[in-house]
């Protein structure tokens, strides 16, 4: 992969290797990205909560056949549209239930991502600069983790990098060809919007307006947004109808609740952060390219500010920042469509410095801080591992002492991938795969007891043998997707609280299926010849343990309790000898 990406440093070579150095670079990306983003997918289990919760809406669709109501554990669902749950459920459908399915999505919609930005870019700055921001973009940190992680907010992201790609085409066309990149842009902005609503098409407009505006265009405002917005409405319009008929109360929630008021909500809002959150996640995320990118950003706007795709990318990545920041609620995710044009920056800044040759002071001191900070994860590492071996800690994984090996190999290739290189440009690129291989390294090593997050589901599928198809399941919050997911069910008991299925139990069809002690006490009294099955956190078992029987079976795993209690005998079916148990 080193040799067919650092083609890079010779892509501007005559014609005949230009045509060579286009399909190696491309070829090396392809190879990147597969590497990085396609073969880990099914390697670890799925994460709680967003993973499970994605993955069980699909199947739930998949199952019931229903493709415009979202339903979780049986319950409406109205938090997102539609449309990545369609997109998940496609792929849980072509490649089965698995994890690789769940995630396919996420990785694919940063796949066209970087497609789009290469496209764009390849015409206007050249194979070698367009190639580089697609490796940047790849390679950001936030972009490698979320890219292989279900969550919706990479297929937000990917659509709306590629409307923005688009719309960037369409203003700097004329004629047929600006009304069709209009039309496109419109199209990937109604995607954006049945995936996560109407924040994800106001990103494309609190982009385009500021650059119009900046390029004294201000009469383009009155004439651009109707070929788009006509396009969106095709694409996104039928669901919305479908929707409205069958759940009246849809928009109503959707639109109030999740984001009036998660958008201005203060002392209520759902993740609250103060305004400048965003700014240090954005640093973080870009790693580690952040160590690299403030000098010579600062010299690529001091010289070119007033070119037209820099003030658009400038825009593209600091107006998102502010109209999130300036959001009550606050997730790091929101900010996945800043990477783009932060990659399409810091590749025309780095291309400009290898153009006036020298020493690039910035990358050196930038692959020395991100060696040092591998080099100390190694230290770390040894020491955990150490530890382990030597039983003073439990070990966190059953192939524990293979994944840390791997870790180990992981981490020493990556410390050498960001010291080694000839050169600005193979630096660069050795910088990039530095990044990916301590992507890789943590997607198949990271171990599966580490904490709830990453082994409930392997937890619960070393329980599956208790589940029967009428066993009655009981959990909280925090496990109740994953019983769902993974043992195939969507009628699980909630125990106090429903937490994001609030909603779904309001209904009164749905309100039994939220339980208060008593409810539980009735329900354990009246199971006959019903298993049940309680998981929920260890602290709320040791509560209640004192007013249930004892369970038949139990089990405590990093601070879940799995509580098991078999169907009722006929003796036991006597309410007085219940409550001498």
């Amino acid at each position: 992969m080193i040799k067919w990406l650092c083609s890079l440093s010779c892509a501007a070579a005559g014609s005949h290797l230009a045509s060579i150095s286009m399909k190696r670079i491309c070829f090396g990306l392809l190879l990147l990205y597969i590497a990085v983003y396609l073969l880990p997918l099914g390697c670890r289990s799925l994460a709680i909560p967003d993973e499970m919760r994605y993955g069980e809406i699909a199947r739930e669709m998949l199952a019931s056949g229903d493709f415009v109501t979202p339903r979780l554990n049986g319950l409406r669902y109205f938090e997102k549209p539609a449309g990545g749950h369609v997109l998940n459920a496609a792929s849980m459908a072509a490649f089965g239930e698995t994890n690789f399915a769940v995630r396919l999505m996420s990785a694919l919609a940063a796949g066209l991502s970087a497609w789009g930005l290469f496209a764009l870019l390849k015409r206007r700055l050249g194979l070698e600069t367009a190639a580089l921001a697609a490796l940047i973009f790849l390679t950001c940190g936030e972009m490698m983790v979320i890219g292989t992680f279900s969550v919706l907010d990479s297929m937000v992201s990917g659509f709306i990098t590629l409307s923005l790609c688009c719309c960037y085409a369409a203003l700097d066309a004329a004629g047929k060809k600006r009304a069709g990149w209009l039309a496109l842009s419109g199209a990937f902005a109604g995607g954006a919007f049945l995936v996560k609503g109407f924040i994800a098409v106001a990103v494309p407009v609190v982009v385009v307006v500021p650059y119009l505006l900046l390029r004294r265009q201000w009469k383009q405002l009155f004439i651009v947004p109707w070929i788009p917005l006509a396009a969106a409405l095709a694409v996104a319009l039928p669901w919305c109808l479908a929707i409205a008929d069958r759940e009246p109360d849809f928009w109503r929630y959707f639109f109030w609740e999740e984001h009036v008021r998660r958008f201005f909500s203060q002392g209520e809002a759902q993740h609250a952060h103060s305004f400048w959150y965003f700014f240090p996640v954005l640093i973080a995320g870009a790693i580690p390219w952040a160590f690299i990118a403030p000098l010579p950003l600062r010299d690529l706007v001091r010289r070119r500010r007033r070119e037209p795709l820099v003030q658009f990318a400038l825009c593209w990545l600091v107006a998102p920042l502010l109209f999130f920041s300036a959001s009550s609620g606050k997730l790091a995710t929101y900010i996945l469509p800043c990477f783009a044009p932060f990659a399409l920056l810091l590749a025309l800044a780095l291309a400009d410095r290898s153009e006036e040759g020298g020493e690039n002071r910035s990358l050196l001191v930038g692959s020395s801080i991100f060696a040092t900070i591998l080099a100390t994860a190694m230290v770390g590492l040894l020491v955990v591992g150490g530890l382990c071996f030597l039983e003073v800690l439990p070990p966190l994984d059953a192939h524990f002492t293979l994944k840390f090996c791997g870790a180990l190999a992981g981490l020493a290739l990556a410390v050498w991938l960001a010291l080694s290189g000839r050169g600005n440009r193979q630096k660069t690129v050795r910088l990039g795969l530095s990044a990916a291989v301590l992507s890789i390294t943590f997607a198949t090593c990271i171990p599966t007891e580490v904490s709830q997050a990453f082994g409930l589901q392997g937890f619960l599928e070393s329980e599956r043998s208790r589940i029967e198809p009428d066993t009655i399941l009981v959990g909280v919050p925090r496990t109740a997707h994953s019983l769902c997911y993974v043992y195939k069910r969507d009628d699980v008991y909630l125990f106090r609280r429903a937490g994001e299925l609030t909603y779904g139990v309001s209904y009164p069809e749905a309100a039994h299926r939220l339980l208060d002690m008593p409810d539980l006490e009735r329900l354990l009294l009246q199971r006959g010849g019903r298993r049940v099955v309680l998981a929920m956190k260890s602290s709320q078992g040791v509560r209640i343990k004192a007013e249930l029987p004892m369970p038949d079976y139990e089990r405590e795993w990093l601070k879940i309790w799995y509580a098991v209690y078999e169907p009722l005998t006929e003796n036991v079916n006597n309410p007085t000898t219940r409550i001498a148990l």
